[in-house]
């Protein structure tokens, strides 16, 4: 079902070829050429469907290959049984020429290929939205330029995520489905069914959708290109009853968890390909772990790290963990009250222009300036910049992680006054701009 409804929104335009002639005229001890061999699909899947040989051997099972095979399981060679009459492909890239070659087997080996070639075509590029979850649990959609006016997609939301489409899937209440609401409105769509969903979705700019499975504790996928949700990513061994478990989903579709105590820490990664890595984490510089609160992503295989310091300062610490990467490095200049979010391709952080420790602050002999005065970005190389910012001062102290667009604009929730509400911090910095006067939760943008 959930293919079904992915299929019906898909935008691509497809590019089919007939079946190549045969090479030569089949052999009668292998069986002869496949009939009426054609492809369908979308942007990124594709389906080969064919009919027995008019002539030759018996057949015992058929040989569909792909290429080029670039993220194929078993180098993008099936072996299926003489029922079969179809074949699913994934993980194609839009712009890519494949070539899909069926041949029949019979005892004495294959007998003569038929060849058809599909082209995907990515869908027409859509406007990215920011979505929030307001107090009352509803999900809200704003467009990300800052003008227009927010639409309220669908109720109960605690959980939710959403696609490129723009369509948001939410837990049902008894966590057992996922509930799709469709982007142009509409009645809502049960996708899937006899889950055990934890209230937290998330999901990939592909459409793929993941949760924790509350029975088994690991990430599991549903793919957008449908068939029946899959164990995806484990996490790590835990050493303790004091031990941390995060999880963070790239926009690319890498999955990475995080398991760790204030000590140690092992991080799972899996790529869209299939490709699974453990690493074990060391803080490096710092020193410490402290207590990690917050784990972000980007396109790259990248990570970024909010942790808490173990003594009573209050501090809270963006680090960065590159891809491949074993050993943690700061991605802060400084201590600061401060909001965290990421794009594709970089971090960003807005910070406060003056900190204070947590005991100096409850005594109230803390007065500092807490005035935002630029967006700090560092990029995937590591290197880093800054624009000025106006009109925000920063709230509570904590893992605040917001949003980022790909254009690199943020947006945050700050829960207090003087500036409390929802904010746009544009990429080329300036004035900050406010969305809402209302708290929000739970920002994604895509």
């Amino acid at each position: 079902m959930y293919r079904a409804v992915f299929t019906a929104a898909a935008a691509a335009v497809l590019v089919v070829a007939g079946a190549l002639p045969a090479q030569a005229a089949p052999r009668s001890s292998t069986p002869g050429t496949p009939t009426s061999v054609s492809v369908t699909g979308t942007a990124t899947d594709a389906d080969v469907t064919w009919g027995l040989p008019r002539s030759g051997a018996k057949v015992l099972g058929w040989a569909v290959t792909v290429r080029p095979a670039e993220h194929q399981p078993r180098h993008g060679v099936d072996l299926l049984r003489a029922s079969a009459r179809s074949d699913h492909f994934g993980d194609l890239t839009a712009g890519t020429t494949y070539s899909f070659t069926v041949r029949a087997v019979g005892t004495r080996g294959p007998g003569p290929a038929a060849t058809v070639r599909y082209q995907p075509v990515a869908p027409a590029a859509v406007g990215q939205s920011l979505f929030a979850l307001d107090a009352a649990g509803n999900v809200v959609r704003f467009p990300t330029t800052g003008t227009g006016t927010p639409t309220t997609i669908a109720p109960n939301g605690a959980g939710y995520t959403a696609d490129d489409e723009g369509d948001v899937f939410v837990p049902s209440a008894d966590r057992t489905a996922i509930v799709m609401y469709p982007e142009g409105g509409g009645a809502a769509q049960t996708i899937a069914t006899g889950l055990h969903l934890t209230a937290d979705l998330r999901t990939d700019l592909t459409g793929n959708l993941y949760w924790v499975d509350s029975v088994t504790g690991g990430v599991v996928k549903l793919a957008r290109a449908g068939g029946p949700a899959t164990p995806w990513v484990s996490f790590g061994p835990v050493p303790n009853s004091g031990t941390t478990t995060l999880w963070a989903v790239g926009r690319d579709g890498t999955v990475s968890t995080w398991t760790g105590t204030t000590t140690t820490a092992s991080v799972v990664t899996r790529t869209p390909a299939g490709t699974t890595t453990t690493r074990t984490i060391s803080s490096g510089a710092t020193g410490v772990f402290g207590y990690v609160r917050a784990l972000l992503a980007d396109a790259h295989g990248g990570l970024y790290i909010d942790w808490s310091s173990p003594g009573g300062a209050g501090s809270y610490i963006w680090a960065a963990l590159p891809a491949g990467a074993t050993t943690w490095v700061s991605a802060e200049p400084r201590l600061a009250f401060e909001y965290g979010a990421t794009n594709s391709s970089s971090f960003r952080l807005l910070q406060s222009k003056e900190w204070c420790t947590s005991p100096a602050e409850n005594s109230g002999q803390c007065s500092v300036d807490r005035s935002i005065p630029s967006l700090l970005v560092r990029a995937l190389d590591g290197t880093t910049s800054s624009v000025p910012v106006s009109g925000l001062t920063a709230g509570s102290r904590g893992s605040n992680v917001g949003a980022a667009d790909e254009a690199g604009d943020v947006y945050i929730d700050v829960d207090q006054a003087p500036t409390a509400g929802l904010w746009r911090v544009p990429a080329a910095g300036g004035a900050a701009q406010q969305l809402s006067t209302a708290q929000f939760s739970r920002l994604l943008v895509i």
